[in-house]
């Protein structure tokens, strides 16, 4: 509801306050969520305790400019009087007292009308403008009046009541019903962006009321005009003991009342207030050119500090995360895709799982996938390369510490990796390279689901689901007491083998041509395609390293190639295993051509692993092959 409270200075003008609200609510329309009141008061301090709360305020002649002087929280609106209203007002003051010379006395908003009257009334009539509204300065207007002979003085409401206790004949100054109708105009335009303002007032006043750092402004005078709660409990004062003082009376002497009256900018200043350390920010505010005060911002050094750690540790806590899901494998093989539906079916239970797969078979992958497609999507993924961590770190990584308990231990201690990842999972990469005295520790943990940091008395309970991958036969180390039974068929509920690269059929192709397509754009070549010579030549070799080997080479080849088509030479020429320089080459189209150009190769490259190779066996492992495939394949190519 919109308020807008009428104060005038005779109750004779109430009524032509109703009746030009009437005539503007015919013509208008009336609006539910406007009111109005009327008050007949003329001194400002008075008009302000009653009308504090309305949202305009209309008023005239020295009430208003009085108001607009003193009154800095409700906007005013001045009724105006026109030369027709003191014309209105000569004639009834004539037909009152007679054809007698007439002054005409206010400040010059009231009686500037008095200047554009053009018509006889019979009568001289005088304007004698007055400093101010205070009243020793209209009595000096209405005695000049008086000393040049006008016996009639014409005035607001204070000069007439003065008149009247002095025997001076006297007429109020009416507002006529068309000057009070212009008003309300202006004062319920006024009024809506009073509202505005109002709304807009309360936001910036929440807004500082909930803010964590102290605010105070101060106006060019150095009086304060803002003052938070944050800055009253951190300073131990009272807002309504500081607003609208000086800075020297409301805070006590220091670095901060210099920089306030400074008017200059200062960052992350340290002062001392009261015993404790502040960091302060300063800066002049400035409106169209012209300085209008100081704005300074502080808070404590320690919550600073605090909130640095905090951020740290939820920088620690929020790097583990699973990027990757099951969309971001390559591959459409048979084996791979056997491999993925059966990791998705392992995704909807909480069972731990363990993954088999030589290096570079995308075990992280399969377990960041897993983790994203499971309930625990939105826990913490970590991942722990069980063969990176010290043995004499790895029991502290994974369980944590208690301050002392070691020396170099972390003063405040250190929560393990299994803490870390409580509601989510932990991927315990090479889990064979865990050392047998700690396996016990971890059985212990995944049995009990709880942790005990070293040093400590207490037990932590725990909510995590374990993912471990291997390219070791566990069960070879079992025999070979280096790694617990126990343990095992703990960490292997649910089991998946990885296959890898050499066993998937197509998609060494589908990779290579995906990788050689993301390096080109990467380094500016653009599309960069695979011959089908280049193609046979890839899918003859054995990828020991699997799809991170696959994805080195391609960005090797996207590197050298010269061109936008990565020919045979180009492969075979970054392969570990590369021809002999006097070796020769098939053109290019010879090993596109035909099946039987793919077996050439094949066994031209086969004789140049046994020529430089010690043994079978040594010849095996530099194809990625096994020495049975090797065998088989030389019967198959006559080489026996």
């Amino acid at each position: 509801m919109i308020t807008i409270a009428f104060v005038m200075p005779d109750p004779a003008m109430v009524e032509v306050v109703h009746e030009a609200w009437a005539l503007h609510e015919r013509i208008f329309g009336k609006s539910q969520d406007l009111r109005y009141t009327v008050d007949c008061e003329i001194q400002a301090e008075i008009v302000m305790s009653r009308h504090y709360d309305a949202d305009v305020i209309v008023s005239r002649g020295g009430t208003a400019a009085s108001l607009k002087e003193r009154n800095y929280l409700v906007p005013v609106v001045e009724i105006p009087i026109t030369s027709a209203d003191i014309a209105v007002s000569i004639r009834k003051a004539i037909e009152k007292h007679g054809l007698l010379p007439i002054g005409v006395v206010g400040t010059m908003n009231t009686i500037r009308g008095v200047n554009f009257i053009r018509e006889d009334f019979g009568v001289p009539v005088r304007p004698y403008p007055t400093r101010s509204v205070n009243i020793n300065d209209l009595v000096d207007g209405m005695e000049r009046a008086v000393r040049d002979g006008c016996q009639i003085i014409l005035a607001g409401h204070n000069t007439c009541h003065y008149c009247e206790e002095h025997g001076i004949p006297a007429g109020l100054i009416y507002s006529s019903v068309e000057s009070v109708f212009l008003a309300i105009t202006e004062a319920k335009r006024s009024a809506n962006l009073a509202q505005v303002e109002k709304e807009n007032s309360l936001i910036f006043r929440s807004t500082l009321d909930h803010v964590f750092e102290g605010i105070i402004t101060v106006d060019r005078n150095g009086r304060i005009r803002t003052f938070n709660p944050a800055a009253a409990q951190m300073l131990n004062r009272r807002a309504e003991d500081c607003l609208g003082r000086s800075v020297e009376e409301a805070l006590p002497e220091g670095r901060l009342n210099a920089i306030l009256m400074s008017g200059q900018s200062y960052t992350n200043e340290i002062v001392r207030i009261n015993g404790a350390n502040y960091v302060l920010n300063s800066a002049p505010m400035n409106g169209k050119g012209e300085f209008l005060g100081t704005l300074v911002t502080f808070q404590t050094a320690n919550a600073i500090t605090d909130a640095e750690t905090r951020i740290r540790e939820r920088q620690r806590v929020s790097g583990y995360q699973a990027k990757y899901t099951f969309s971001d494998i390559l591959g459409e093989s048979e084996p791979l895709l056997k491999a993925i539906k059966q990791a998705r079916r392992f995704a909807h239970v909480d069972s731990n799982v363990l993954l088999y797969g030589e290096t570079g078979t995308g075990k992280e992958l399969f377990a960041q996938s897993i983790h994203n497609e499971s309930e625990r999507a939105g826990g913490p993924f970590v991942a722990v390369n069980c063969a990176a961590i010290p043995e004499n770190l790895m029991e502290s990584e994974l369980f944590g510490y208690e301050s002392g308990a070691f020396t170099g231990a972390n003063k405040a201690g250190k929560a393990g990796l299994f803490e870390t990842a409580h509601q989510g999972t932990i991927f315990l990469d090479e889990i064979s390279e865990i050392p047998l005295a700690l396996q016990s520790r971890l059985l212990r943990v995944i049995q009990e689901r709880e942790v005990r940091r070293i040093g400590a008395s207490r037990v932590i309970p725990i909510n995590v689901r374990i993912i471990c991958a291997t390219n070791r036969d566990l069960g070879q180390m079992i025999s070979q007491n280096k790694f617990r039974e126990d343990l095992y068929y703990r960490l292997k509920v649910l089991s998946i083998n990885l296959p890898p690269l050499r066993e998937r059929g197509g998609d060494i192709g589908l990779m290579m041509r995906h990788y050689l397509t993301y390096y080109g754009r990467r380094f500016g070549k653009g599309m960069i395609g695979l011959t089908a010579g280049a193609r046979a030549a890839a899918d003859a070799y054995a990828w020991p390293g699997n799809v991170r080997e696959i994805r080195n080479v391609s960005e090797q080849l996207a590197v050298l190639c010269e061109g936008d088509t990565v020919s045979t030479e180009d492969i075979l020429a970054v392969l570990p295993v590369r021809r002999k320089a006097t070796a020769p080459v098939a053109p290019e189209a010879d090993v596109d051509a035909t099946e039987t150009s793919l077996r050439d190769l094949t066994r031209r490259r086969i004789v140049e692993v046994l020529e430089r190779a010690r043994s079978r066996q040594e010849a095996a492992e530099l194809l990625g092959i096994s020495k049975t495939t090797l065998w088989r394949k030389c019967k198959e190519y006559g080489l026996l």
